[in-house]
């Protein structure tokens, strides 16, 4: 059980809330406030936030706070990454709190999860979804028909194939499609050089780009 259901709908498990840029994926370098909720469903060998990983009760902050924090920062782009936000049975409440108080909405996500609450604005969010080899590559069928991008960590574990699934293919095409070198390490980062090459060679754009904030020296 990943969360008791029975609780108040107007708290969130919250890790921490700060700004920075965002470091990742398509949207690199956008100012942004990020929050980071409590928890997660996966425990992958080389997560750089080993802290946001177990559910603590003590962790629930009300969801007023977390928009009154909101409120006050000049970056109108927020980004709810974890642990994994989907494990938050609030997280439709955040997401539409955040959209009506004028903010852009990111979700990084595994892609394991997803709420059926957030179909009616899914359309208006960012879905950043990683999917994790020891999930298997798993995405649940709703994140595939709302993610805006694919991110793949590229690890030891991680070939070209995982990228050739077919249920990745549509971002493929579309040029969607990421490659994150593992903790920004040379060989991931060569790794994900050449199999972008390789991509290429088929025919299909992928980008490389690596956690740019840890270049930076910021969170």
């Amino acid at each position: 059980m990943l969360r008791d259901k029975v609780r108040s709908a107007n708290v969130i498990s919250l890790s921490e809330i700060y700004e920075t840029i965002q470091g990742e994926g398509l949207l690199v370098g956008t100012p942004s406030l990020f929050i980071r909720v409590q928890g997660c469903n996966l425990r992958c060998p080389w997560c750089d936030q080993p802290e946001a990983l177990e559910f603590r009760k003590d962790s629930e902050v009300t969801l007023e706070g977390v928009l009154e924090r909101a409120r006050v920062s000049p970056f109108r782009h927020a980004v709810i990454t974890g642990g994994e936000p989907f494990t938050e049975p609030n997280l439709d409440r955040l997401v539409k709190g955040l959209l009506r108080e004028g903010f852009s909405v990111q979700i990084e996500t595994n892609g394991t999860l997803w709420n059926e609450n957030l179909e009616d604005v899914a359309d208006r969010i960012h879905i950043t979804c990683s999917p994790k080899g020891v999930a298997d590559f798993f995405v649940h069928p709703k994140i595939l028909k709302y993610a805006k991008e694919i991110k793949f960590v590229v690890d030891d574990g991680f070939s070209e194939e995982v990228v050739l699934k077919e249920e990745f293919r549509d971002f493929l095409i579309k040029g969607l499609v990421v490659l994150q070198p593992e903790s920004n390490r040379e060989e991931m980062i060569q790794r994900s050089l050449s199999i972008q090459r390789s991509l290429s060679i088929k025919g299909f754009t992928v980008r490389v780009i690596p956690q740019v904030h840890k270049f930076l020296g910021i969170p």
